[in-house]
């Protein structure tokens, strides 16, 4: 988690401030730790010298009356005390290298990173004069700072540390004035998400019906009257008045741009036609066809004169906007952009999306699918949630945010009809001013590093490392390049273990997935069954047995979870003897010892014979077993 502040260091110094060139002599003293130093186009030591000497040449060595001048720019990139102890300081001044490279070039720098405190952290001083073009262009501290910040951020995650999320202030840079009103009211995160939906399907509607349609498909519900628009976001009581997002929501605004958009539209006839041409038989994930609009329509016929229609008409609705029916396909039949490719791209199945574009997803502990790195995104069908922010959406929001595209980008793509991007080159393109959450993106390592990092795993745990090709090739097994290390039970991913490697080299484990299901299981119809707690320890019992289903009835847990052991056994009534095998010492670990225990009292009041064996006493009498029968004799065990 990289922490970022900015200041400016000045010729001559104000109150108790040190002077620039006293400051740089300040930060390379001797602090009897280790100190890491980087320059570019100047020489440790020299270098405020260096920055008034370019300064001086391009004019830029004068301040403003009354003002001192502005030397160098100051960044100090800081870790946090966790991730500083994992950090070498070659590591954080590398990393503040690629800060300063990334924000300045064409400038002069120095990056001095210093280990004296629990945070190891960068001070990087840059000369705010480009020894390119001669101008002072950096001037403007804070938008430095926030810019920074967002850089320093994804020099973070690529290096697999943690980020910092944006500020309040940070945020609303980016976000349109109509927005910032919103926010001033006391607006929440759905009401700027149905404010940028509304502002696309403005963008491209040319009537009500046309607009409370696409509206409809971003899970937006309007309801009309003979004096407001009123619009409901999906699972939100309270709606918003169209005067509330601006005039150009309201009744009055809408009504001009839809006569606006006709025009604008009428004056490209050809546009229409590459549109349709682009529109294709399209199918869902399970291979279902939706089928094409017919051509009656898709504005087959002849098209309605702009001084004809009448653009204050609207299907009515009741008062809470939940339309039913919706606008009858034949009024939407020359809309700008085919009500069918809006339907096709939101009835679209997210997670065949997520697994073409390798985004993760997994089974939380309730059950539900949520997406890996941001568990708050449930995914149910066709439609997510976020459950910190109570906004929804379908595929095309989704897209949208992955591909940072609009969402006439986004519906192209899932339509695969490129003919509706001609619409932007036409109307212009239609940004997004809110991201209701970032799509996790998954940088996996590299083959060969990726194999060697889960050899260290097995090695670790005793286990044979001969292991890790045959669960790489089964796909079992992930590595990303934050260190985290994933054990998958199938190719789907829905039940998963993590590891991660502490400053001290030990594994942590997490576990991902319906803990009312096992991790992995094979039955035989046979009396007994073999228990683990855990797949590590059901690998190095069974070596290469564990991944060709050769293990004979056991069942691998997904940690210490009865409910899952309790339902496998409710529905195998031929089970009578259980043995469950210890993972560790009980030093080492006394849940799972206290666990064991309680099952052991339980499942005897119900009849069942309950055994425990160490792992080392149940390798060592597989591997016995496995030798008597290549001797050609029968242990019985």
């Amino acid at each position: 988690m990289a922490y970022i502040k900015v200041k400016w260091r000045k010729d001559i110094p104000k109150n108790k401030e040190m002077s620039a060139r006293d400051y740089e002599t300040y930060l390379l003293k001797d602090r009897g730790t280790e100190l890491v130093t980087n320059c570019h186009n100047c020489i440790e030591g020299n270098a405020i010298e260096k920055f008034e000497t370019t300064q001086a040449i391009f004019g830029k060595n004068k301040a403003r009356r009354g003002q001192n001048l502005n030397v160098a720019f100051e960044a100090i990139h800081s870790f946090s005390p966790e991730e500083s102890k994992t950090l070498s300081a070659d590591k954080v001044n590398m990393m503040g290298t690629e800060l300063a490279q990334r924000y300045f070039p064409n400038h002069e720098f120095m990056v001095v990173t210093h280990t004296d405190t629990n945070k190891t952290h960068n001070h990087i001083l840059v000369n705010p004069v480009n020894e390119v073009t001669g101008k002072r262009d950096v001037i403007d501290k804070k938008e430095h700072l926030y810019n920074l910040r967002a850089i320093a951020n994804d020099i973070s995650r690529e290096n697999g540390l943690s980020v910092i999320k944006k500020t309040d202030k940070e945020k609303e840079r980016n976000i349109p004035p109509k927005v910032k009103e919103i926010q001033r009211r006391g607006g929440k995160s759905y009401r700027l998400d149905l404010f940028q939906k509304a502002d696309f399907a403005r963008s491209y509607a040319t009537s009500f019906d046309e607009y409370v349609s696409i509206l409809h498909e971003l899970s937006i519900n309007v309801a009309i009257t003979e004096k407001n628009i009123t619009y409901y976001y999906e699972g939100h009581e309270k709606g918003i008045r169209g005067k509330k997002l601006g005039t150009a929501y309201d009744k009055a605004g809408l009504v001009d741009n839809f006569k606006s958009n006709d025009e604008l539209f009428s004056k490209q006839p050809q546009l229409r036609r590459k549109i349709r041409d682009g529109i294709s038989d399209f199918k869902t994930g399970k291979g279902d066809s939706l089928g094409v609009s017919s051509p009656l329509l898709l504005g087959g016929g002849n098209e309605q004169k702009s001084q004809e229609k009448n653009y204050e008409s609207y299907t009515k609705s009741n008062r809470r906007g939940d339309r039913t029916p919706l606008p009858s396909d034949d009024a939407l039949r020359n809309s700008i952009i085919p009500i069918s490719e809006i339907r096709k791209a939101s009835n679209s199945d997210i997670l065949e999306y997520c697994k073409k574009q390798n985004i993760p997803f997994i089974t939380n502990k309730n059950g539900d699918t949520v997406l890996k790195g941001r568990e708050h995104i449930a995914i149910n069908g066709n439609r997510w949630t976020n459950t910190k922010n109570k906004t929804k959406g379908s595929l095309i929001e989704l897209v949208s945010l992955h591909d940072d595209a609009s969402f006439l980008g986004a519906i192209s793509k899932i339509t695969n009809n490129k003919n509706l991007l001609l619409l932007e080159q036409h109307f212009g393109e239609v940004k997004r001013p809110y991201k209701s959450f970032y799509v996790p993106t998954v940088n996996k390592e590299k083959p060969r590093i990726a194999k060697d990092k889960f050899k260290q795993l097995l090695k670790h745990h005793n286990i044979d490392q001969k292991l890790a090709d045959d669960l790489f090739k089964q796909k079992k097994v992930q590595v990303d390049k934050n260190g985290s290390i994933w054990l998958y039970s199938d190719e789907n991913h829905k039940e998963a273990f993590e590891y991660t490697k502490d400053f001290n080299e030990n594994y942590n484990k997490n576990y991902y997935g319906d803990k009312d299901s096992p991790f992995t299981h094979s039955y035989k119809n046979e009396k007994n069954l073999k228990v683990y707690t855990d797949f590590l320890s059901f690998l190095k019992t069974n070596g290469k047995k564990a991944l060709n289903n050769q293990t004979g009835s056991s069942l691998v847990l997904m940690g210490l979870e009865e409910k899952a052991l309790h339902i496998f056994l409710a529905t195998r009534p031929n089970i009578k003897n259980i043995e469950f095998v210890e993972f560790e010492k009980k030093e080492h670990n006394i849940n799972q010892w206290n666990f064991i225990d309680r099952q052991k009292k339980l499942l005897n009041s119900y009849g069942f014979s309950v055994s425990t064996v160490s792992l080392k006493n149940r390798r060592s009498r597989e591997q016995e077993k496995t030798r008597s029968r290549s001797r050609g004799e029968g242990l019985e065990l």
